[in-house]
C-alpha cells in the first residue's frame, strides 16, 4: 500500500513537473517578402521584434532536410535573408520545422515533382509565377495583423470550409496536415526547454492559428507578439542594413511591382536615405530607374544617363538579387533578375530606345546582352522581353 502510494505521488509529481517545465510559445505570423514593400514588416523591424522577444531558440518555416542544405523557399525572404542570418549572429539556436510532399506524392496530387521549381517562363502572379503584392493590406498590415480576429477568421474560413469537387480540395487538405506537422516538430523543439525560456516560431501567417491551438491543446503558453508592444523608430533605424535598403529597392523598382506601378515610394525614399552618400554604380542606377518610373526625367535624358553609367560600370555585382536558380535569367519577383549590372543598364538603354522608336539601338543593347548569356537564359530573355519590356 505504502509502495502504491509512493508511484501515485511520484507519478503526479512528475507530471506537474512536466507541465512547469514548458515554455512559452510566440508565433510570429509574417507575410512572405512583404518586408520589401511594407514599412511595418521590413527586416529592421523583424531583427528588432526577436531582440524584444530574447528568445531562447528560434523555429522557421523550412524542412529539416532542405534546410541542411541551405535550401529554401526563394520567396521567403524573412527567413533566409533576415531571421536565420540574424540568429546565427545572436547565436540563438534555429530549428527547421516545416513538412514537405514527397515527390511522389506531389506528382500524384499536381503533377509536379517539386513544387518549388518553375514552368520555364513564369506566370504574371500566383502559384510558381512572379511574387507581386497588390492588395492595401498588404503596404499597411501591421506588424501584429495575423492575430486579428478578422485575419483569424478569413483565414479560417479558406480552411474549414470543403472545395465544391473533391479533387479540387487538395491545397485546403494538404494545408492542414502540413500545419499540425509543424505543430508537432515545434512541439518537439520545446520538449527540450523549461519555462524559464521562449521559443519564437517565424511563419507564414496562414499557420499561425492552427499551430497556436495544436500546442495550447498540449498545454503550451502562447504569448502572442503584440504583448511585447510597440517597435520605436530608432530601434528599428538601429537594426536597420545596407542590405535592407538595396533589396527594397530591387524589388520595388525592378521587379514586377514596377511593371504594375504598385510601389512603397515611402519605403524607397527611407531605403535610399539610408543609403546616404554611398558611391556605388548599382545606387545611381536605382536613382535613374525610380526617377524614369515616377516620370520625373524624359526617355531621351534616361537613355543619355543610363549610356554615362554604363561607360563607367566595371564587374560590380547586385547587393541583392533573389536568384535561386542561376540557369535561369529571372528571380522570383523579376523577369530579368540574374542580368548582371551592365546588361541590365544596357536593358534599360533598350526600353528607353523603345520609347523613342529607335529599333537599330535597342536591337544592338539586346546583342551585347545575348553575348554573355547561354542558349536557355537567351531564349528565357526573349520571351520576358516581347512580354515586359515593350
Amino acid at each position: 500500500m505504502i509502495r502504491n502510494r509512493f508511484i501515485f505521488f511520484f507519478f503526479i509529481s512528475a507530471v506537474f513537473s512536466f507541465s512547469a517545465q514548458k515554455p512559452s510559445v510566440v508565433v510570429l505570423g509574417v507575410g512572405h517578402s512583404t518586408q520589401l514593400i511594407n514599412d511595418n514588416h521590413q527586416p529592421a523591424v523583424i531583427r528588432a521584434f526577436i531582440d524584444k522577444v530574447k528568445p531562447s531558440a528560434i523555429c522557421i518555416e523550412r524542412s529539416p532536410e532542405e534546410f541542411s542544405r541551405n535550401d529554401f523557399y526563394e520567396f521567403t525572404y524573412e527567413q533566409q535573408y533576415t531571421v536565420v542570418p540574424y540568429a546565427r549572429e545572436k547565436n540563438i539556436p534555429l530549428y527547421p520545422i516545416d513538412w514537405l510532399p514527397s515527390e511522389t506524392d506531389t506528382e500524384l496530387g499536381f503533377g509536379l515533382k517539386d513544387l518549388g521549381v518553375p514552368r520555364f517562363v513564369r506566370q504574371k502572379e500566383g502559384f510558381l509565377g512572379f511574387t507581386v503584392f497588390t492588395e492595401k493590406s498588404d503596404f499597411e498590415d501591421d506588424l501584429y495583423f495575423a492575430e486579428k480576429q478578422d485575419y483569424i477568421n478569413r483565414i479560417a474560413s479558406w480552411y474549414t470550409k470543403q472545395s465544391e469537387k473533391t479533387s479540387l480540395d487538395l491545397p485546403r487538405r494538404l494545408f492542414l496536415y502540413r500545419t499540425f506537422l509543424q505543430s508537432k516538430r515545434i512541439q518537439k523543439v520545446i520538449e527540450n526547454y523549461s519555462s524559464a525560456d521562449t521559443v519564437l516560431v517565424v511563419i507564414g501567417a496562414f499557420h499561425k492559428h492552427d499551430i497556436e491551438q495544436n500546442l495550447a491543446e498540449q498545454g503550451y503558453t502562447i504569448v502572442q507578439p503584440s504583448a511585447f508592444g510597440r517597435l520605436s523608430q530608432p530601434d528599428i533605424k538601429d537594426h536597420f542594413r545596407k542590405q535592407d535598403a538595396y533589396a527594397i529597392l530591387s524589388f520595388n523598382l525592378l521587379g514586377m511591382q514596377s511593371q504594375l506601378m504598385k510601389i512603397n515610394n515611402t519605403l524607397v525614399d527611407y531605403a535610399m536615405e539610408q543609403l546616404g552618400n554611398d558611391q556605388s554604380n548599382e545606387l545611381e542606377f536605382f536613382r535613374i530607374r525610380k526617377s524614369v518610373i515616377s516620370g520625373k526625367i524624359s526617355p531621351k535624358q534616361a537613355q543619355a544617363m543610363y549610356q554615362s553609367l554604363l561607360n563607367k560600370a566595371g564587374s560590380e555585382n547586385w547587393t541583392w538579387t533573389g536568384v535561386k536558380d542561376n540557369s535561369r535569367i529571372d528571380s522570383y519577383f523579376d523577369p530579368f533578375g540574374n542580368l548582371s549590372l551592365k546588361d541590365r543598364i544596357r536593358l534599360e538603354i533598350a526600353r528607353e530606345s523603345i520609347k523613342l522608336s529607335q529599333q537599330k539601338e535597342f536591337k544592338s543593347q539586346i546583342d551585347l546582352i545575348d553575348q554573355g548569356l547561354t542558349s536557355y537564359k537567351r531564349s528565357m530573355l526573349h520571351f520576358y522581353i516581347e512580354k515586359y519590356l515593350k
